[in-house]
Protein backbone atom coordinates (compact mmCIF):
# COMPACT_ATOMS: atom_id res chain seq x y z
CA UNK A 1 0.00 0.00 0.00
CA UNK A 2 3.22 2.35 0.97
CA UNK A 3 4.67 1.62 -2.37
CA UNK A 4 0.95 2.60 -4.46
CA UNK A 5 1.18 5.68 -3.12
CA UNK A 6 4.45 7.02 -3.29
CA UNK A 7 4.00 5.71 -7.04
CA UNK A 8 0.53 7.82 -7.29
CA UNK A 9 2.28 11.03 -5.61
CA UNK A 10 5.12 10.19 -8.22
CA UNK A 11 2.43 10.61 -11.18
CA UNK A 12 0.69 13.49 -9.74
CA UNK A 13 3.51 15.56 -8.86
CA UNK A 14 6.40 14.82 -11.17
CA UNK A 15 9.93 16.70 -11.39
CA UNK A 16 8.56 18.66 -8.09
CA UNK A 17 12.62 20.26 -8.20
CA UNK A 18 15.65 20.00 -10.11
CA UNK A 19 18.62 19.88 -7.65
CA UNK A 20 21.02 22.89 -8.96
CA UNK A 21 22.26 25.73 -8.61
CA UNK A 22 21.70 29.95 -9.61
CA UNK A 23 23.58 32.49 -10.17
CA UNK A 24 23.59 36.12 -10.59
CA UNK A 25 26.48 38.04 -12.14
CA UNK A 26 27.19 41.27 -13.05
CA UNK A 27 29.54 42.44 -15.82
CA UNK A 28 30.63 46.14 -16.91
CA UNK A 29 33.00 47.25 -19.39
CA UNK A 30 32.91 50.86 -19.89
CA UNK A 31 29.71 52.42 -20.09
CA UNK A 32 28.39 48.53 -21.21
CA UNK A 33 26.75 46.69 -18.75
CA UNK A 34 24.86 43.24 -18.69
CA UNK A 35 23.38 41.25 -15.60
CA UNK A 36 22.97 37.49 -16.07
CA UNK A 37 20.51 34.96 -14.20
CA UNK A 38 22.04 31.54 -14.92
CA UNK A 39 19.91 28.51 -13.67
CA UNK A 40 21.93 25.20 -13.51
CA UNK A 41 21.85 21.73 -13.24
CA UNK A 42 23.19 18.10 -14.48
CA UNK A 43 21.90 18.49 -18.09
CA UNK A 44 19.64 22.22 -18.06
CA UNK A 45 20.25 25.92 -18.77
CA UNK A 46 18.47 28.65 -18.28
CA UNK A 47 20.54 32.37 -18.62
CA UNK A 48 18.72 35.41 -18.77
CA UNK A 49 20.39 39.37 -19.83
CA UNK A 50 18.89 42.45 -20.21
CA UNK A 51 22.42 44.63 -21.33
CA UNK A 52 22.48 48.36 -20.87
CA UNK A 53 24.51 50.79 -22.55
CA UNK A 54 24.67 54.24 -21.10
CA UNK A 55 20.77 55.23 -20.83
CA UNK A 56 19.78 52.98 -23.52
CA UNK A 57 18.68 48.94 -22.35
CA UNK A 58 17.94 46.11 -24.32
CA UNK A 59 15.00 43.76 -24.14
CA UNK A 60 14.93 41.10 -21.40
CA UNK A 61 15.87 37.94 -22.87
CA UNK A 62 16.49 34.24 -22.44
CA UNK A 63 18.35 31.16 -23.38
CA UNK A 64 17.40 27.43 -22.33
CA UNK A 65 19.40 24.38 -23.61
CA UNK A 66 17.92 20.91 -22.99
CA UNK A 67 21.00 18.76 -22.62
CA UNK A 68 21.02 15.28 -24.19
CA UNK A 69 22.64 13.35 -27.15
CA UNK A 70 21.72 16.36 -29.13
CA UNK A 71 20.96 19.97 -27.78
CA UNK A 72 17.71 21.42 -27.98
CA UNK A 73 18.35 25.47 -27.44
CA UNK A 74 15.19 28.28 -27.32
CA UNK A 75 16.19 32.02 -27.49
CA UNK A 76 13.27 34.00 -25.99
CA UNK A 77 12.45 37.65 -25.66
CA UNK A 78 10.70 37.45 -22.72
CA UNK A 79 8.80 40.61 -23.21
CA UNK A 80 7.47 40.28 -26.33
CA UNK A 81 6.77 36.46 -25.48
CA UNK A 82 8.35 34.92 -29.06
CA UNK A 83 11.16 32.15 -29.65
CA UNK A 84 13.22 30.62 -31.51
CA UNK A 85 14.75 27.41 -31.58
CA UNK A 86 17.27 25.21 -32.84
CA UNK A 87 19.43 22.33 -32.51
CA UNK A 88 22.71 21.29 -32.03
CA UNK A 89 25.41 18.72 -31.46
CA UNK A 90 27.08 18.23 -28.35
CA UNK A 91 29.70 20.16 -29.44
CA UNK A 92 27.06 23.12 -30.00
CA UNK A 93 27.72 22.99 -33.99
CA UNK A 94 24.09 23.44 -35.58
CA UNK A 95 22.35 19.84 -36.91
CA UNK A 96 22.38 19.53 -40.48
CA UNK A 97 25.04 22.65 -41.10
CA UNK A 98 28.47 21.94 -42.41
CA UNK A 99 30.88 23.63 -40.41
CA UNK A 100 33.04 26.46 -42.19
CA UNK A 101 36.82 24.77 -42.94
CA UNK A 102 39.34 26.91 -40.71
CA UNK A 103 41.93 28.69 -42.44
CA UNK A 104 45.12 29.40 -40.66
CA UNK A 105 47.34 32.73 -41.14
CA UNK A 106 51.20 32.23 -41.54
CA UNK A 107 52.31 33.34 -38.12
CA UNK A 108 51.38 31.70 -34.48
CA UNK A 109 50.12 33.49 -31.57
CA UNK A 110 52.08 32.70 -28.43
CA UNK A 111 50.31 32.57 -25.08
CA UNK A 112 51.98 32.36 -21.78
CA UNK A 113 49.79 32.20 -18.63
CA UNK A 114 50.87 32.08 -15.10
CA UNK A 115 48.47 31.62 -12.12
CA UNK A 116 49.52 32.65 -8.35
CA UNK A 117 47.53 32.03 -5.41
CA UNK A 118 48.31 34.92 -3.27
CA UNK A 119 47.70 32.65 0.11
CA UNK A 120 44.45 35.52 0.99
CA UNK A 121 41.52 33.91 1.27
CA UNK A 122 37.46 35.22 2.45
CA UNK A 123 34.40 33.78 2.83
CA UNK A 124 32.00 34.53 0.00
CA UNK A 125 28.37 32.93 -0.55
CA UNK A 126 29.23 29.76 2.15
CA UNK A 127 32.73 28.72 0.14
CA UNK A 128 36.33 29.86 0.91
CA UNK A 129 37.35 31.73 -1.79
CA UNK A 130 40.93 32.05 -3.03
CA UNK A 131 42.64 35.07 -3.94
CA UNK A 132 44.30 34.59 -7.48
CA UNK A 133 46.45 36.91 -9.37
CA UNK A 134 47.04 35.69 -13.64
CA UNK A 135 49.54 37.81 -15.69
CA UNK A 136 48.81 36.36 -19.25
CA UNK A 137 51.10 37.97 -22.22
CA UNK A 138 50.54 37.20 -25.59
CA UNK A 139 53.35 37.32 -28.33
CA UNK A 140 52.46 37.44 -32.20
CA UNK A 141 54.73 35.95 -34.46
CA UNK A 142 55.16 37.45 -37.93
CA UNK A 143 52.12 36.75 -40.18
CA UNK A 144 49.85 36.26 -37.08
CA UNK A 145 46.42 38.19 -37.38
CA UNK A 146 46.35 38.69 -33.42
CA UNK A 147 47.79 41.87 -31.77
CA UNK A 148 50.15 40.98 -28.70
CA UNK A 149 48.83 42.10 -25.36
CA UNK A 150 49.46 41.73 -22.11
CA UNK A 151 46.69 41.28 -19.16
CA UNK A 152 46.74 40.96 -15.47
CA UNK A 153 43.27 39.30 -14.10
CA UNK A 154 42.69 40.09 -10.39
CA UNK A 155 40.09 37.27 -8.96
CA UNK A 156 38.42 35.28 -6.11
CA UNK A 157 37.63 31.92 -7.18
CA UNK A 158 36.20 28.91 -5.17
CA UNK A 159 36.15 25.22 -6.38
CA UNK A 160 34.67 24.78 -9.35
CA UNK A 161 32.64 21.36 -8.30
CA UNK A 162 29.25 24.24 -7.56
CA UNK A 163 28.75 23.81 -11.25
CA UNK A 164 27.60 21.08 -13.33
CA UNK A 165 30.27 19.05 -14.30
CA UNK A 166 29.86 19.91 -18.03
CA UNK A 167 30.48 23.48 -17.01
CA UNK A 168 33.92 22.97 -15.63
CA UNK A 169 36.57 24.19 -17.68
CA UNK A 170 38.29 22.36 -20.17
CA UNK A 171 41.32 21.02 -18.94
CA UNK A 172 43.22 20.85 -23.06
CA UNK A 173 45.86 23.17 -23.76
CA UNK A 174 43.27 25.67 -25.47
CA UNK A 175 40.91 25.49 -22.46
CA UNK A 176 40.75 28.92 -20.60
CA UNK A 177 41.75 31.08 -22.71
CA UNK A 178 39.46 34.40 -21.94
CA UNK A 179 40.51 37.34 -23.82
CA UNK A 180 39.44 37.80 -27.05
CA UNK A 181 41.47 37.14 -30.32
CA UNK A 182 41.27 40.34 -32.33
CA UNK A 183 42.76 40.58 -35.35
CA UNK A 184 44.84 43.83 -37.05
CA UNK A 185 42.69 46.78 -38.28
CA UNK A 186 42.20 46.87 -41.80
CA UNK A 187 44.17 43.98 -43.26
CA UNK A 188 42.85 42.06 -45.88
CA UNK A 189 44.95 39.32 -45.62
CA UNK A 190 43.27 38.41 -42.56
CA UNK A 191 39.78 38.15 -43.85
CA UNK A 192 38.30 34.54 -42.25
CA UNK A 193 41.76 33.54 -40.86
CA UNK A 194 42.62 32.20 -37.44
CA UNK A 195 45.81 32.29 -36.15
CA UNK A 196 47.36 29.21 -34.64
CA UNK A 197 47.61 29.58 -30.53
CA UNK A 198 50.77 27.82 -29.08
CA UNK A 199 49.49 27.93 -24.80
CA UNK A 200 52.31 27.58 -22.22
CA UNK A 201 50.52 27.35 -18.44
CA UNK A 202 52.11 27.58 -15.33
CA UNK A 203 50.72 27.80 -11.66
CA UNK A 204 47.17 26.80 -9.86
CA UNK A 205 43.99 25.71 -11.02
CA UNK A 206 41.73 28.91 -10.17
CA UNK A 207 38.65 27.09 -10.37
CA UNK A 208 34.56 29.48 -10.68
CA UNK A 209 35.23 32.74 -10.30
CA UNK A 210 33.05 34.83 -7.81
CA UNK A 211 35.00 38.58 -8.67
CA UNK A 212 37.78 39.40 -11.33
CA UNK A 213 38.83 42.28 -12.69
CA UNK A 214 41.07 42.39 -16.01
CA UNK A 215 43.40 45.13 -17.39
CA UNK A 216 44.69 44.48 -20.80
CA UNK A 217 47.19 46.57 -22.67
CA UNK A 218 48.33 46.17 -26.65
CA UNK A 219 49.70 47.92 -29.28
CA UNK A 220 47.94 49.13 -32.27
CA UNK A 221 48.47 50.78 -35.07
CA UNK A 222 47.04 54.58 -36.49
CA UNK A 223 46.16 55.23 -39.67
CA UNK A 224 49.70 56.76 -40.37
CA UNK A 225 50.76 53.10 -39.08
CA UNK A 226 52.58 54.43 -36.32
CA UNK A 227 51.87 52.10 -33.01
CA UNK A 228 50.12 53.27 -30.03
CA UNK A 229 49.22 51.57 -26.95
CA UNK A 230 45.61 51.13 -25.73
CA UNK A 231 44.48 49.72 -22.11
CA UNK A 232 41.14 48.66 -21.07
CA UNK A 233 39.05 47.04 -18.05
CA UNK A 234 36.32 44.93 -17.66
CA UNK A 235 34.75 42.78 -14.95
CA UNK A 236 32.21 40.64 -14.01
CA UNK A 237 31.00 39.80 -9.89
CA UNK A 238 28.64 37.20 -8.47
CA UNK A 239 25.99 38.66 -6.47
CA UNK A 240 23.93 36.10 -5.52
CA UNK A 241 24.87 32.13 -5.24
CA UNK A 242 22.32 29.58 -4.43
CA UNK A 243 22.58 26.07 -4.55
CA UNK A 244 19.47 24.05 -4.13
CA UNK A 245 16.21 22.80 -5.59
CA UNK A 246 14.97 24.45 -8.92
CA UNK A 247 11.44 24.91 -10.98
CA UNK A 248 11.76 22.66 -13.84
CA UNK A 249 9.20 25.60 -15.59
CA UNK A 250 12.22 27.26 -15.67
CA UNK A 251 13.66 25.32 -18.11
CA UNK A 252 10.78 24.86 -20.39
CA UNK A 253 8.94 27.32 -22.91
CA UNK A 254 6.30 29.13 -21.43
CA UNK A 255 2.74 28.20 -23.06
CA UNK A 256 1.64 31.54 -23.65
CA UNK A 257 5.14 32.27 -25.65
CA UNK A 258 4.94 31.83 -29.84
CA UNK A 259 7.32 30.64 -32.32
CA UNK A 260 8.68 33.06 -35.06
CA UNK A 261 11.71 32.77 -37.39
CA UNK A 262 13.39 35.81 -36.25
CA UNK A 263 13.61 37.70 -33.24
CA UNK A 264 12.63 41.05 -34.03
CA UNK A 265 14.57 43.36 -31.24
CA UNK A 266 17.52 40.76 -30.85
CA UNK A 267 20.54 40.51 -32.67
CA UNK A 268 20.28 36.27 -33.50
CA UNK A 269 23.57 34.57 -33.46
CA UNK A 270 24.17 31.66 -36.50
CA UNK A 271 22.74 28.62 -34.78
CA UNK A 272 25.98 27.29 -34.49
CA UNK A 273 25.76 28.07 -30.87
CA UNK A 274 23.92 29.97 -28.06
CA UNK A 275 25.28 33.67 -27.11
CA UNK A 276 24.60 35.90 -23.69
CA UNK A 277 24.93 39.10 -23.95
CA UNK A 278 27.87 39.29 -22.97
CA UNK A 279 29.07 36.79 -25.61
CA UNK A 280 27.15 38.61 -28.02
CA UNK A 281 29.66 41.69 -26.70
CA UNK A 282 32.47 40.35 -27.24
CA UNK A 283 31.64 39.05 -30.45
CA UNK A 284 30.80 42.65 -31.15
CA UNK A 285 34.24 43.97 -29.95
CA UNK A 286 35.50 41.35 -32.46
CA UNK A 287 33.81 43.23 -35.71
CA UNK A 288 34.71 46.51 -34.48
CA UNK A 289 38.51 45.54 -34.14
CA UNK A 290 38.22 43.58 -37.21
Amino acid sequence: MRVLSLLLIASLYPDVSLNGVKIVTRQVTGSFSDTRIEYLTSNRLRSEWQTHLGDRSGPTMASIVQRGNTNRVYVLDLQAHQYVTYETDSQGSAMGVRPRPVTYSDGILQIWIDTVDTGERQGMFGHTARHIITHEKRVATPGACSRSSESKTDGWYIDESVMPEWRWPKKSNGGGVVVATLVAFGDSRCQDKVDRMDIHRAGVDPGFPLKMTTTMTSEVPDPDGNKRTISSTWGSEVTELQEGPLDPSLFEVPTDFHRVEALKDWYAPAPRHQLTGWEWFREKLEEIFR
